[in-house]
């Protein structure tokens, strides 16, 4: 694979976007409906927004923290008019991993497709057609207090750092999934090594709620690990050690992207989940004392990386 050059991904000051359109296809892991979903490049100061091209009016949706509407078992934006595209954690977590600020993504549905459950093929993809440096700088959420949101036993909380981290620990009753922890510093080569193959995972006691009240429609064992009583069902197993953490984490890493911009912040999760998650990036934006955006070059952190990475990580 001809993976993105080194120097591109070292230079972390300017804004980016992708070399030439990417396209994938699949089905809407909640909807179970079929979608064509496009990537564009696009120009400096755009941002990352989505145009639904099955609508004709009010079709154009921002990553933005005013677009978050809230959902449980998913992340969704939602325009001013009342459009919303759904499912869109994997994908931002890719995008935020390259550091990608400017793309519009066509896509005919309300909900992207589901792929193999992770963000590995989005990350793929985009390793593949690389990325182009734009000549403005780009710029940063700097978290400059704690900032939290508890729910019962579930909080999520970040304070200021110079750099992007996160601590997430799970615990489900389910002994297979059990308790676990996971300390992640987020940087390309940690992204595509450690945490883009790790699938979303359900409880297969769950399936039937879950489809009465319209979600999981096209989830298979292709997209999902099930996991019923203490045995995993998919025929290969798990990817990974650590993969019902790291997947929380990588949703975590998509989540936080729907700000619209990197962030340098200490991301502390227990029980984390994508309703929690976007509430905690809202409560940041609800006060100007909790952060400042500023010129990427004020906080040029650069990204450790190796060519040819991808190539090496074994996915089933």
């Amino acid at each position: 694979m001809n993976i993105i050059n080194s120097q591109i991904l070292n230079n972390n000051s300017y804004q980016k976007t992708i070399c030439s359109p990417i396209s994938f296809s699949g089905v809407g892991i909640h909807s179970g409906k079929a979608v064509n979903m496009t990537l564009y490049p696009a120009d400096e100061d755009f941002g990352i927004v989505f145009k639904r091209i099955d609508l004709d009016l009010n079709n154009y949706i921002k990553v933005i923290p005013e677009n978050i509407d809230f959902s449980k078992y998913c992340s969704r934006l939602k325009n001013k008019n009342g459009v919303c595209v759904n499912t869109v954690e994997h994908l931002l977590a890719s995008l935020h991993s390259f550091d990608i600020n400017n793309l519009l993504i066509e896509i005919n549905s309300n909900e992207l497709p589901a792929m193999d459950g992770s963000s590995y093929e989005f990350t793929k993809k985009l390793a593949q057609v690389g990325l182009q440096i734009q000549n403005k700088s780009k710029k940063v959420l700097k978290i400059l207090k704690k900032v939290s949101i508890k729910d019962g036993t579930r909080s999520i909380k970040v304070l200021p750092s110079t750099h992007l981290s996160f601590s997430v620990k799970i615990h489900f009753s389910n002994n297979l999934i059990g308790k676990d922890e996971y300390l992640y510093i987020h940087n390309t080569q940690n992204f595509i090594e450690d945490i883009c193959y790790a699938r979303t995972f359900c409880l297969s006691k769950d399936i039937v709620k879950l489809r009465a009240g319209g979600f999981g429609l096209g989830g298979n064992l292709n997209n999902v690990i099930v996991v019923k009583d203490n045995q995993i069902m998919n025929e290969t197993g798990l990817r990974c050690d650590k993969e019902f953490v790291k997947h929380k984490l990588l949703d975590c890493v998509g989540d936080f992207y729907m700000s619209g911009l990197p962030i340098l912040g200490s991301i502390h999760a227990i029980q984390p989940g994508h309703e929690l998650n976007n509430k905690l990036i809202q409560k940041i934006f609800q006060n100007k004392s909790n952060y400042e955006i500023i010129e990427s070059n004020q906080y040029n952190i650069p990204i450790s990386y190796q060519e040819n990475t991808l190539n090496n990580v074994n996915v089933a």
